[in-house]
């Protein structure tokens, strides 16, 4: 009998991908789940805590004006908002050895926002603090922290560190021929792929384009072999970035981006690949369960496709709640409390699940209420606000009529494992005025649950961890 040679090269995809001594998977569940180990990786390191904790206010402000349809804050008026924040900086900060950020202004614009931030910054009690020399680039809403998985890819396969992103709807990785940055030059020193180093990749010449919170990227949809889990998915449909924004070129770990959002969200509109694994049998349903680690922890985390992993929370505690939104993971905020005592909302709120987002960023009317009840908490003349460094207050957000703390761990925002002294808070507010009725629910609660979500049901399960 003769055998094809499109059955040979079918197979050799197959025994090449499960081969992969760089394909790390991970355990397959008789159950039909199929998990990957999750970890968290840092940057911005050597930016002063404030820039940073602004970045992601920055960024949770664009987030959450494109899943309310509305055109989001401009570069300049994020840089401006970094401005004013870098002027606070207390005087020890400024000792430190670190380079002073340039927020990239346009010419011309400098003189009067320094003007204007010193001129605020006067009429404080910290003393007259001005906007040291300018040096280098800083993103206004750049990247931080993301959680990251290893997807073997391409024919012969190799491994890519793609994002996990519940706040988007496409998955891309940076193309190998032609890959620029939209700040100009290379897209940086990561894995590529390309018709050069994949023989199973086809170019269906079918443009997409995505932005994000913080940072964009636009391509050819193609198609190639992925490998979750072990499980082979020939033929997927994703993006090859050929222009990426500086967020991504500049990362010197992330080879892509995998969004885990719903349909309404894909530029791409081709299924995700937790769908794929769905249609292809290896899963029942298009679920995706995240125990998202935590970096004092010094541990991974997972991310499990198919099924929530009854092993990884308390049964009782389990939540399963309506998504309201036909596009971002969005539910009905029941209410917060700090210590057993309710903060007072003036009216009802919604809550956007986003593991792309580090802090929980809530409206400026409600911030003050928050931390009023947190003991030992101040707010900053920046407007920001602190916490102790080892606090064991218990912050607990209300979701189906159940409650569920925050690990006091992530109440303080890039602590370092500090427990003595002040720590800026993992709980933001967004610029007055804006999003008066919507939380953003970042790392910062939800490395606290086990959280799920389902696109098939269109439903949000919380459970607390074991």
């Amino acid at each position: 009998m003769q055998i094809s040679t499109q059955f040979v090269a079918l197979v050799a995809t197959v025994i090449l991908a499960l081969s992969s001594a760089d394909a790390r998977p991970v355990r397959r569940n008789p159950s039909g789940m199929v998990t990957l180990p999750m970890r968290l990786v840092q940057r911005n390191q050597h930016l002063p805590v404030e820039i940073r904790h602004q970045q992601h206010i920055n960024r949770a402000e664009r987030l959450v004006a494109r899943a309310a349809g509305l055109e989001g804050p401009s570069d300049v008026q994020l840089r401006i908002n970094l401005a004013r924040r870098e002027s606070y900086l207390s005087l020890v900060e400024k000792r430190f050895n670190i380079p002073p950020p340039d927020y990239g202004l346009p010419a011309g614009e400098t003189d009067g926002i320094v003007s204007n931030v010193v001129e605020e910054n006067d009429a404080t009690s910290e003393g007259n603090a001005t906007l040291a020399p300018m040096s280098s680039e800083v993103e206004p809403d750049g990247p931080d922290t993301s959680f990251l998985v290893t997807v073997p890819i391409g024919t012969p396969s190799r491994d890519f560190n793609i994002i996990l992103d519940s706040g988007s709807g496409d998955f891309w990785v940076e193309s190998s021929t032609n890959c620029t940055s939209q700040n100009g030059g290379g897209c940086g020193n990561h894995t590529f792929l390309g018709e050069d180093n994949s023989a199973s990749l086809v170019n269906t010449r079918q443009p997409f384009s995505d932005s994000y919170g913080s940072g964009a990227a636009s391509g050819d949809i193609i198609t190639d072999t992925i490998v979750l889990g072990g499980m082979v998915l020939g033929n997927h449909s994703f993006g090859l970035a050929n222009i990426v924004s500086q967020s991504f070129s500049g990362d010197l770990v992330a080879d892509g981006l995998m969004g885990l959002g719903k349909q309404g969200l894909s530029a791409q509109k081709v299924l995700t690949p937790v769908q794929s694994l769905r249609n292809a049998g290896f899963i029942s349903a298009a679920i995706t369960s995240y125990q998202l680690p935590r970096s004092v922890d010094h541990t991974d985390g997972e991310v499990t496709f198919g099924a929530l992993d009854d092993t990884k929370f308390d049964e009782s505690t389990l939540v399963t709640l309506e998504a309201t939104n036909d596009a971002f993971w969005i539910t009905q905020l029941g209410g917060v409390t700090v210590d057993g005592a309710t903060v007072a909302l003036s009216g009802n709120r919604t809550a956007l699940m986003d593991t792309g987002t580090t802090l929980l960023v809530v409206p400026s009317t409600d911030i003050a209420g928050i931390h009023a009840k947190i003991p030992g908490a101040k707010q900053t003349s920046s407007g920001s606000f602190t916490v102790p460094c080892n606090t064991n207050a218990s912050v607990a957000l209300e979701f189906g009529g159940k409650s569920f703390p925050i690990n006091p761990q992530d109440l303080t925002f890039a602590s370092g494992g500090r427990t003595t002294g002040d720590c800026t808070s993992g709980i933001g507010a967004f610029a007055p005025g804006q999003t008066p009725t919507q939380w953003l629910v970042g790392g910062s609660f939800l490395k606290s649950v086990y959280f799920s979500t389902n696109v098939d049901a269109n439903t949000i399960t919380l459970a607390q961890p074991v």
